[in-house]
């Protein structure tokens, strides 16, 4: 399991897959892996 980031408003999701949509701020694409 890894942690996502949203690079728009800093959201932290967790998943094997990168999320397509922040359910934050909308941001279609804008996770990044959190190391």
């Amino acid at each position: 399991m890894a942690e996502w980031k949203c690079t728009q408003c800093g959201a932290v999701k967790d998943g094997r897959c990168k999320p397509k949509k922040c359910s934050q701020c909308g941001g279609q694409d804008t996770f990044q892996k959190k190391e």
